[in-house]
């Protein structure tokens, strides 16, 4: 069987598991067979609340509007909390849905049998203020249980039409009359179904058609086709579009009736394929430039699009920015806000404009460091009949650290970039040479680019700390686990994540100084030089680099699209300054519903940046009252920690659920670093909430408080597990929190199963002989399975590595100068 690990694909990250095995190993060595089986059952435990549709998909501001969700436990919902101000909603009925289940199929259904929650629909009375942002909003469910997972709705400012009944059945049926500006609402019900709807339009308007239908959970890969009265197609959108809501612009010819059709573009269709679509004259931007501005500054920035006014507008950028900052572009022309939201980078550098021509080595453009670039990749196909690359020359010295990137797809622009840096005569610079020690190859499925875990056909000769080399990409192992399951990593050098088919060949690898001459074993040897592709998690198709200067002089900058074309709207925004170690953080469940009397977890993931390597101190904020956290801190070199969230005996379950913000805290260059988790683009973070629920089903606590271990060596620990509220289940229990280097042996699929029959077992720890001396709190964890499956932390338990580390690894030469 082959072995999973999490290994990194672009830049210094996280990941999740890739894939599922069928069977696996328990700790008592009984086979369990794959996830659990769901069945009915009056169990009295106690089942989150979840929400799985909602219908319709949106609403009008400035109105009142019934809604139906479908959904498990969800009985004596009491409220519907929002993400923004001037949105509020009551509920208003609940009904419990006939469900038939039946009994374990043969061979098909072989796991445990677990309790659904009851399946229930409810209605919903929402409100929305008329001044209320439009746009997509999240929204949750309070009910006795805690709080629902997140849905998503849409809040528009146009008035609304249903398209009729009939025109999803009949294809043949007539357009149905509009008048725009309008949110036309309706679902391609119908394999093959067409929705038609016909308007007045006047010679010269500029049109525009939206579709909101993915990020709404719906099925439609829309195709949107405009015609005149003739039946002349005038223009399509869709059909070749990586994103699967379209957009069309036109501007039509002369005054008359129009129709716009609305169809799927794989001639799909069913329920699940229900659609948004805005349309008439109204403001859409395509482009901006430049994209960003300098903080502090007054600007004016060029927008391009429909129905825009002058085209210039002024911007006021905030008094400072730290680490990746945004602010949306606020412009409204004809009495309406922009379709889609336009955001602008935020820099503390001084801004220049790219100078024409800088084309080649020769012509490159001379800028000093720290600089913010606003440029464009257009125009070489008419100068040169060749796409356009740009060129800057910059100074540095000797082991100076620079962090290079580019903001543009993360901003709408159509570039795809791919950056490098050459000598002053325009050559490559050597980086690093990486020599194979071994191979395996990719197994279970193909490797994506987006992909950040892979499955291994053999793990033998590999540990955590190796370094791989898949495909063109360096990658470091985090984690190698008796299971076949992997978490996350941390990715090296800055390499592009690429596809990877199964079958791929890996090879362990060994970083050497760029100009090492690699003894030669039969296996490749790569050299990597200073170029990046994708810049990894949160930078998408724009590229990063962290350069480190070889030796004091020039050294030119080289950009271009990396499909080799260009456009007007191939934006860039060019940023070089000292690399000052930054992070991000994430962190999951984004609800906790704490019992009373007992603690739930949370994982708080960091993606470090431009060499970052300290500790991190965590700390939660906005707890309700008679919640606490525990202290939890992100070691130095470690990639997450857990946060047990625990409420009192006596916390109310009447109180409120309250917003929460998971902090963390870090001394970079003398000073605190704060960060907050789950936060994008400078907006506020996902709808995250505490909640205080009923006392546990299960108490997990550990025999001891305090376990040693050396390097090498195994212990054993005793766990127990008090069953409550009748619950009389299985408890898998993992093993959360350990450090680099110690893992749980000889543990399944179903981690340490703690059968109905038992109510404690054993679990043996060994710390490899790499393993470094630490102090670090692990958590075991009882999981409660169910169609929502609960989890119950123990106290922590201290584990000590002790004794001195026998195998020592080096890094040494490019790879210490470049971690």
């Amino acid at each position: 069987m082959g072995g999973f690990v999490r290994i990194g694909t672009g830049f210094q990250g996280f990941i999740l598991v890739l894939g599922l095995c069928a069977s696996s190993l328990c700790a008592d060595g009984q086979t369990s067979q794959g996830p659990a089986a769901l069945v009915a059952t009056d169990s009295p435990i106690i089942i989150p609340p979840t929400v799985s549709k909602i219908s319709p998909a949106g609403m009008e501001r400035g109105t009142t509007a019934v809604f139906t969700i479908e959904g498990r436990n969800l009985s004596d919902a009491t409220e519907v909390l929002f993400d923004a101000a001037g949105m509020s909603g009551k509920v208003t009925g609940i009904t419990d849905v006939p469900e038939k289940i039946s009994g374990p199929r043969a061979g098909e259904d072989l796991g445990a049998q677990v309790p659904l929650g009851k399946k229930q629909s409810a209605t919903l009375e929402l409100t929305v203020a008329a001044d209320a942002w439009p746009g997509l909003h999240r929204f949750r469910v309070k009910t006795p249980l805690g709080t629902t997972n997140s849905m998503v709705i849409a809040v528009g400012e146009l008035p609304e039409v249903k398209a009729q009944p009939a025109m999803a059945q009949e294809n043949t049926a007539q357009p149905q009359h509009v008048n725009l500006p309008a949110t036309m609402i309706g679902s391609i019900e119908k394999s093959g179904g067409t929705d038609s709807f016909e308007f007045e339009g006047k010679a010269g308007e500029d049109v525009v058609f939206q579709v909101q239908a993915s990020q709404l959970g719906s099925n439609l890969r829309s195709l949107l086709v405009l015609s005149d009265s003739a039946g002349k197609v005038l223009a399509t959108a869709g059909k070749n579009d990586n994103h699967p809501d379209a957009v069309l612009q036109c501007k039509l010819p002369e005054d008359g009736k129009y129709t716009v059709a609305i169809s799927d573009r794989n001639r799909d269709g069913g329920m699940g394929f229900f659609y948004r679509l805005n349309g008439g004259p109204l403001p859409y931007i395509t482009s901006v430039f430049p994209l960003g501005v300098r903080a502090g500054t007054a600007a004016e920035v060029t927008v391009t699009g429909l129905n825009l006014g002058s085209g210039t507008l002024k911007i006021d950028a905030p008094a400072a920015a730290d680490g990746w900052t945004t602010m949306p572009v606020d412009f409204t022309g004809s009495g309406k806000r922009l379709l889609k939201e336009v955001r602008l980078a935020v820099g503390n550098e001084a801004d220049v404009l790219e100078q024409e021509p800088n084309n080649s080595v020769a012509q490159a453009q001379r800028v000093s460091i720290p600089v913010a670039i606003n440029g464009h990749i257009d125009g070489g196909s008419k100068a040169t009949g060749m796409a356009d690359e740009d060129y800057f020359r910059f100074h540095a010295a000797k082991g100076e650290r620079l962090d290079i990137d580019v903001a543009a797809a993360r901003l709408g622009s159509g570039l795809d970039s791919v950056i490098e840096v050459l000598d002053a005569a325009g050559n490559a610079i050597p980086r690093a040479t990486i020599r194979c020690l071994n191979q395996t190859t990719a197994a279970l499925s193909d490797k994506d680019a987006m992909t950040q875990g892979i499955r291994l056909t053999s793990t033998s000769g590999l540990r955590e700390g190796d370094y791989l080399m898949v495909g063109d990409e360096l990658n470091q192992i985090d984690f190698i686990p008796d299971q076949p399951d992997a978490d996350s990593t941390l990715a090296y050098l800055g390499t592009s994540p690429d596809v990877h088919p199964v079958n791929t060949p890996v090879y362990k690898a060994q970083i050497l100084p760029p100009d090492s001459d690699a003894p030669s074993n039969g296996l490749p040897v790569y050299h990597l030089t200073w170029r990046n592709d994708d810049g990894g998690p949160g930078y998408g198709a724009d590229s990063r680099l962290d350069f480190v200067a070889p030796a004091e002089g020039d050294y030119i900058l080289h950009l271009k699209d990396v499909r080799g074309m260009e456009g007007a709207d191939f934006a860039y925004r060019l940023t070089l300054r000292d690399a000052r170690p930054d992070y991000r953080l994430s962190a999951g469940p984004a609800n906790p519903n704490i019992p009373r009397g007992g603690s739930a977890i949370m994982t708080v993931s960091v993606t470090a940046l431009r060499g970052f390597d300290g500790a991190i101190d965590i700390e939660v904020k906005g707890l309700p009252a008679g919640v606490s956290a525990a202290p939890a801190t992100i070691p130095a070199g470690q990639l997450s920690t857990e946060v047990v969230l625990t409420a009192a005996a006596n916390a109310s379950l009447d109180t409120h659920p309250a917003p929460i913000q998971i902090v963390g805290h870090a001394m970079v260059d003398g000073r605190d670093l704060t960060r907050i988790a789950n936060k994008s683009n400078e907006k506020d973070p996902p709808l995250q909430l505490a909640s205080i629920v009923p006392a546990p089903d299960v108490v997990v606590s550990t025999e001891a408080n305090q376990v040693s271990i050396e390097p090498g060596k195994e212990v054993t620990v005793t766990l127990k597990v008090d069953r409550h509220n009748g619950f009389k289940g299985r408890v898998p229990c993992f093993i959360r929190n350990l450090p680099p280097g110690v893992r749980v042996v000889n543990v399944g699929l179903n981690g340490v199963l703690v059968t109905s029959a038992q109510s404690s077992r054993t679990f043996t720890l060994r710390a490899e002989e790499w393993a470094k001396p630490i102090s670090q709190p692990i958590y075991v964890v009882g999981t409660v399975e169910s169609n929502s499956s609960t989890d119950h932390p123990s106290a922590p338990l201290l584990l000590k590595v002790e004794g001195n580390v026998q195998t020592a690894r080096s890094i040494g030469g490019a790879a210490g100068a470049n971690k």
